[in-house]
């Protein structure tokens, strides 16, 4: 076995896509990214007591979302300046390709799908150390990579999910 194993650049940039277009939004939904963060407010009124504490339960798991949502903000900013931008534009904007390459400066084709797949696997590269430091669980974000011995599916968190 390599020191380092061989990424497999397409299967590894249809695992980001994957992320961005489907786990992200359901994140944000999770983490209430979607509008004003707030603390809970107690009004004082006595509550019927209920098996558990929901409420509890309802701010772990916004938190745990909130934490991913930090996490992916961070790993964007540890890919290249072009990685970068191609990421906010085409995922978190979700700009059509050709108001992409205007905006980064490319008209080719090739080139512009070159880079596109630069940033996942870069954006791939920086989210799990992201995901170490704001202690995000593997079931939230799973590693992104996908090696050319893993094509049968071990590593990819599209087919863990669904």
């Amino acid at each position: 076995m390599a020191l380092f194993d061989e990424l497999d650049v397409d299967e590894t940039y249809r695992a980001v896509r994957w992320f961005f277009y489907e786990r992200l939004p359901e994140i944000k939904r999770k983490a209430g990214a979607w509008g004003d963060y707030s603390s809970p407010s107690v009004d004082g009124m006595p509550k019927a007591p209920s098996a558990g504490n929901g409420s509890e339960r309802r701010m772990i798991n916004h938190s745990r979302y909130a934490s991913a949502l930090y996490a992916v903000r961070y790993a964007i900013k540890g890919c290249s300046l072009t990685s970068q931008k191609i990421i906010q534009l085409k995922y978190i904007d979700e700009l059509p390709n050709w108001k992409v390459k205007n905006q980064i400066g490319y008209t080719g084709n090739s080139t512009f799908s070159s880079l596109v797949k630069r940033a996942a696997c870069e954006f791939a590269d920086c989210i799990e150390p992201a995901c170490d430091y704001y202690a995000v669980s593997e079931k939230i974000i799973p590693d992104l990579h996908v090696n050319q011995e893993d094509k049968k599916g071990t590593n990819t968190g599209q087919k863990q999910d669904k």
